[in-house]
């Protein structure tokens, strides 16, 4: 077997270096945003690997990269965590899984249509997540009163029933997009955790769930039409896991040292730009 064969699959979109490349780009930019750096960098990943990658098999091979990043990242944060606003949202985020999971059935067994409508379904969501970004100053502001400082803002604690409800819908973004980080990160900042807690949190909370994705996946593929995690897609995966690694290390020491804004708003940009052309392109 070629080094091409171990490393690209077969039914790719692109030539061999562009594919490396964007694949690359979309497993730092997970890296980075495990590691701390520049908030929901991640959300850029799954668009860039469906636009090299039919969409069934550029989710599957994306979650192993994910559960990668997040043992990389719980290794920083290993006794950091906030047990209230995790259980708060972990019961909704079970049922949104599930619900995803019978979504990925019925699309996996469509065909050629189903994967249309993944590719849609995750155009749709980047520009979705783009418009809250895009309009989180106007938003931000409005929810203190005009004579009070963010940092003097009362904390907020939010209950079970909006944890279930963002938990739900965290549940089916991340089965269907692998894009909960925006649902699941307005939770947990809700809660006003210190830093180091809301890392240790956030990685435990997603090591734990896309752990829990590998069943649900395996049960999807045999249920559907065609697999979507085989020992194929991991062999590809392979090569990834140091990149992936390399990202979090990276995020870990830029979030330290530089200010991320700028190189947010880039990968936003970027990203409505993405999302936009998977929308048009596959309508």
């Amino acid at each position: 077997m070629s080094v091409a064969a171990w490393l690209i699959p077969e039914a790719a979109r692109v030539s061999p270096p562009l594919y490396l490349l964007t694949v690359s780009a979309a497993v730092l930019l997970t890296g980075f945003s495990k590691g701390g750096f520049g908030g929901g960098l991640g959300i850029l990943a799954t668009p860039l690997f469906m636009q090299v990658l039919p969409a069934r098999l550029a989710l599957a091979m994306m979650l192993p990269v994910l559960i990668v990043c997040d043992l990389f990242t719980l290794r920083h944060f290993p006794r950091e965590w906030d047990p209230t606003s995790f259980r708060r949202i972990a019961g909704g985020m079970i049922v949104g899984l599930i619900v995803g999971t019978l979504l990925l059935i019925l699309l996996g067994s469509i065909g050629a249509t189903g994967d249309r409508i993944l590719k849609l379904a995750v155009g749709g969501l980047s520009l979705a997540f783009c418009l809250l970004k895009f309009s989180e100053p106007l938003w931000k502001k409005r929810s203190l009163p005009t004579e009070q400082k963010a940092d003097d803002a009362p904390p907020s604690r939010p209950g079970w029933a909006i944890g279930t409800f963002l938990g739900i819908l965290g549940g089916m973004a991340t089965m269907l997009a692998h894009a909960a980080g925006q649902i699941v990160g307005v939770h947990f900042l809700s809660h006003r955790l210190p830093p180091g807690r809301f890392v240790g949190t956030t990685a435990r909370f997603y090591l734990i769930f896309n752990t829990l994705k590998i069943p649900l996946f395996l049960l999807a593929g045999a249920l559907s039409r065609e697999p979507y995690l085989t020992l194929d897609t991991l062999r590809w995966n392979l090569w990834m896991f140091p990149i992936g690694g390399a990202g979090v290390a990276a995020g870990a020491w830029l979030n330290r040292r530089m200010n991320a804004t700028l190189f947010t708003w880039v990968v936003y940009a970027l990203l409505f730009v993405t999302g936009l052309r998977m929308v048009f392109s596959t309508w």
